[in-house]
C-alpha cells in the first residue's frame, strides 16, 4: 500500500504506547483512523490528537478477544466507511511467570488477545477485502514470537502462534491482492511492561532490568519504521538491532542461541525472585 492518503486504517490497542503511535503516525500520511482498544479513556486522548492535528478519527470501545464485540465493531465501520483498507493487530497483555505458576486464566487472558484477538478481528474484515481485492493486514507479533526466553511460556506461545497465521496468510491471500505483513519488535518503551502479570518474581527488580539495563526503542521511531514499511508493502519487520541479532543467530545455530541467550537469560531471571 504505496499511499495511506485517504485509507480506513484500524489499530487495536490505540490507546497508549506503540497502537498511538501507529495511529498517529499514520495520520501524518492522510489516513483515516479508527480506534480500537478496552480503554475508553486511553482511545479518547489518542482520538483527541489525531483530531488538533486535522486527522479524521472514531473511537471504538472493545475488548478484541470477545467475538461479539469484535463482530459489532466490524458492523459499525463497513456500515458508515464501506470496508477497511488497512487493518493492525497490536492489541497485547503480557505474563511474566514459570510456566508452573502460570495459571488457566492467565492462559486464556494472554492467548484471547495476543492470538483470538487478531483472529476475530481478520475474520471479521478480510471477507470485504477479498471481495474488493485489496487490502492490507499488519499483525504486530513480537521477538518473543520468533525465539524463546524463560517465563515468556503463555507469551510465546501466543505470538508464535500469530507468526505462523500471518505467514500462512501469506501464501493465501497474496494471489488475491491483499499484503499481509508480520512484525516483531523487540524491546520498545511502551506501557505493556507497567500492566504486566508478574507471578513468582519480585516486579520491582523486573522493572529495573526492563528500564535500566535492557536497550528499549522508542514507540515512535518504532512506528515509523513499521508505516514505512506497511507503505513498502514489506512481508516482514523486526525492529530494534538487539532482535535481528537474536533472531539470525538461532536460525544459524538453535544450540548456540539456546546456550549464550537460554541459560544467560535464566540465570538473570533467577536473580529476579
Amino acid at each position: 500500500m504505496r499511499d495511506l492518503r485517504g485509507k480506513t486504517v484500524l489499530v487495536t490497542g490505540a490507546a497508549s504506547g506503540l497502537g498511538r503511535e501507529l495511529a498517529l503516525c499514520a495520520g501524518k500520511e492522510g489516513a483515516v483512523l479508527l480506534l480500537a482498544d478496552i480503554d475508553p479513556q486511553g482511545v479518547k486522548e489518542t482520538s483527541g490528537l489525531l483530531r488538533r492535528t486535522g486527522v479524521e478519527s472514531r473511537e471504538y470501545v472493545v475488548d478484541v478477544s470477545d467475538s461479539s464485540q469484535v463482530k459489532a465493531v466490524a458492523e459499525a465501520v463497513l456500515g458508515e466507511f464501506g470496508g477497511l483498507d488497512v487493518l493492525i493487530n497490536n492489541a497485547g497483555v503480557f505474563v511474566w511467570a514459570d510456566f508452573i505458576d502460570t495459571t488457566p486464566e492467565d492462559w486464556e487472558w494472554v492467548m484471547g488477545v495476543n492470538l483470538w484477538g487478531p483472529i476475530l478481528t481478520i475474520r471479521a474484515f478480510l471477507p470485504g477485502m477479498i471481495e474488493r481485492g485489496s487490502g492490507h493486514i499488519v499483525n504486530i507479533a513480537s521477538l518473543g514470537g520468533l525465539v524463546t526466553m524463560p517465563t515468556l511460556s503463555a507469551y510465546s506461545t501466543a505470538k508464535f502462534g500469530l507468526v505462523g497465521l500471518t505467514e500462512t496468510l501469506q501464501h493465501e491471500l497474496e494471489p488475491l491482492g491483499i499484503s499481509v505483513t508480520l512484525v516483531c519488535p523487540g524491546n520498545i518503551r511502551t506501557p505493556i511492561i507497567d500492566r504486566v502479570v508478574v507471578r513468582g518474581y519480585d516486579r520491582a527488580k523486573l522493572f529495573k532490568f526492563s528500564y535500566g539495563l535492557m536497550p528499549r526503542m522508542a514507540p515512535e521511531r518504532a512506528a515509523a519504521k513499521i508505516i514505512k514499511g506497511i507503505k513498502e508493502d514489506r512481508p516482514m519487520i523486526v525492529l530494534t538491532p538487539l532482535a535481528n541479532f537474536m533472531y539470525a543467530l538461532k536460525r544459524f545455530s538453535p544450540n548456540l542461541y539456546r546456550i549464550l541467550f537460554g541459560r544467560f537469560a535464566y540465570k538473570i531471571c533467577r536473580r529476579m525472585r
